[in-house]
């Protein structure tokens, strides 16, 4: 195979080896945060069905809403054991396949608790929460998101 000798025309050269986003990796945790709905799935664990429809505006809205009043470091490292990430290869294999499906790369997500069975899964872009899943049967069963094997059983 021949090597092509012609040479990039660049219109500036870049500058230096900085981050595109800025600052630390760990400075969204000082933001409170924004949600971004437009990233969910429509066709699993989505916000469209019903039953999301009916608890939508008075359980998954003023959670939300309760959020927007702390900083992430506040929700995430504080409340650490109802709101975290999670690796993504210990989540439900459908969900694995899922992301795939939506041209979702990532490490990890990060579940934040509503109620004992329900949950919210997406990912952070900055400090902005974008929303993937709406999980209402958390639990130790095959249909949630990521199981949650039962202690002493």
């Amino acid at each position: 195979m021949a090597v092509s000798k012609k040479k990039v025309k660049q219109e500036k050269e870049p500058r230096g080896n900085s981050i595109v986003q800025g600052g630390t990796p760990e400075q969204y945790y000082l933001h409170h945060p924004s949600w971004n709905f437009s990233s969910c799935d429509k066709e699993k664990w989505s916000l469209n069905t019903a039953e999301v429809h009916e608890i939508f505006w008075k359980e998954i809205l003023p959670h939300l809403q309760g959020w927007e009043t702390q900083t992430w470091r506040e929700i995430l490292v504080n409340s650490k054991k109802q709101n975290h990430s999670i690796e993504v290869r210990k989540l439900n294999k459908i969900a694995v396949d899922r992301l795939g499906e939506l041209y979702i790369e990532a490490e990890s997500l990060i579940s934040l608790r509503l109620t004992a069975t329900h949950r919210v899964y997406g990912y952070l872009n900055g400090a902005v929460f974008n929303i993937l899943w709406i999980d209402l049967e958390h639990g130790d069963n095959v249909m949630c998101v990521c199981r949650s094997y039962k202690k002493h059983t």
